[in-house]
């Protein structure tokens, strides 16, 4: 298992040519410490980047490695990396809704250029928080830059990469009182 303070990515949905956000940028820049992708991230998922994943997706026998990052890469990424697999998120929320159970909710919000963006991860255990933390954070922290740099925007690409740059160290910072 990698360790979890080297800039772990949470992937809430599948992801595949034509996609656009933070998540796609995080998972460029795990493709690029990896050696799978040769360019600077953009966040914009386009030829190199499916290229990319297809690479690593052979190299960790993913069947069929494409490089469309569905359900099998997140789980895989999510296992090697100890994070909480996408079956498990989503089987425990419907569970404790049925139940009724009450869960313990965090708030995280980023804001950039007066956009201001709130997201809410909701666990059962303690041990989650930090999990549910960094999910949060990197969401809301994506959607901020994604809303202040629009794409059409002249000098956006640069500024949007700096603004996801930034985004790794910030929500280190505020999900470390859950470590």
């Amino acid at each position: 298992m990698e360790n979890q303070d080297s800039g772990v990515c949470y992937f809430p949905r599948d992801l595949s040519r034509g996609k656009h956000g933070g998540d796609v940028f995080c998972l460029q820049k795990f493709l690029k410490k990896k050696g799978y992708l040769a360019e600077k991230p953009s966040g914009y998922y386009a030829m190199k980047t499916e290229e990319a994943v297809a690479k690593w997706q052979a190299s960790q026998a993913i069947s069929p490695a494409k490089g469309y990052f569905g359900y099998s890469s997140r789980k895989n990424y999510a296992k090697k990396h100890g994070l909480p697999s996408p079956e498990k998120q989503e089987e425990l929320e419907r569970e404790l809704d049925a139940q009724g159970v009450k869960k313990m909710c965090l708030d995280v919000c980023s804001e950039f250029r007066g956009v201001y963006v709130c997201e809410t991860r909701c666990v059962m255990s303690e041990s989650d928080k930090i999990h549910a933390c960094r999910d949060a954070c990197q969401a809301s922290f994506s959607a901020s830059c994604d809303r202040a740099y629009p794409t059409s925007a002249p000098g956006a690409a640069e500024d949007y990469e700096s603004c996801m740059e930034y985004m790794q160290r910030t929500c280190m910072d505020t999900c470390k009182p859950y470590t």
